[in-house]
């Protein structure tokens, strides 16, 4: 079973990656952190909009226990727990993905291990406690900027569907579990 599903995400994944190749440079500039910046400006004034500061401070507490959380767990548990290479760390897969090669020659290959996806986990986590702090009304394009984060990973050959996939359902489990512990503490925080 588990040869069977590892099958199925490198056939997905080589499906995915590197195709059409002309995303390459923008798949390689949305993965990095600093181009999600006016997202988290947007959330930041968000927040603050039309709350109280205190309010405003209580709920940016739970956005950044919630990004802290999946990306702490994401990284220093799931990866070095299950220990699953990367598809660019898998020597099976070498010749077939396609890697991004900086103007100077390097190839990104990402760290050794890759399941689940911090991008996705972070991403998705930040959308859904988003949305839960200040409702969808003008929040739901966050789940497409998750995604479209998220895409890059295998665009770029350095996480499976299956790492995106778990690390978006953590991360979002993640936000809303955040969400419950903080909201019985503190009734405030669900009032957009």
């Amino acid at each position: 079973m588990i040869d069977t599903l590892q099958a199925w995400d490198e056939a997905l994944l080589l499906w995915l990656n590197g195709a059409p190749e002309a995303l390459a440079e923008a798949a390689w500039w949305l993965t990095q952190p600093w181009c999600s910046a006016p997202v988290y400006l947007w959330v930041i004034w968000r927040i603050f909009k039309g709350s109280s500061w205190r309010t405003g401070a209580l709920k940016m507490v739970v956005i950044l226990a919630t990004f802290a959380g999946t990306d702490a767990i994401s990284s220093r548990l799931f990866k070095p727990g299950f220990e699953r290479l990367r598809p660019s760390h898998n020597k099976a897969l070498d010749g077939q993905l396609i890697l991004h090669t900086s103007p100077e020659g390097k190839t990104y290959r990402g760290g050794r291990f890759g399941f689940v996806s911090s991008h996705a986990a972070n991403t998705f986590g930040l959308a859904a406690i988003t949305m839960l702090l200040l409702g969808s009304s003008g929040t739901r394009w966050m789940w497409f900027w998750a995604g479209i984060v998220s895409w890059t990973r295998i665009y770029l050959g350095v996480h499976y569907p299956g790492d995106i996939m778990f690390g978006a359902l953590f991360g979002a489990g993640f936000a809303l579990a955040t969400f419950t512990l903080f909201h019985r503490f503190i009734p405030a925080i669900s009032t957009p």
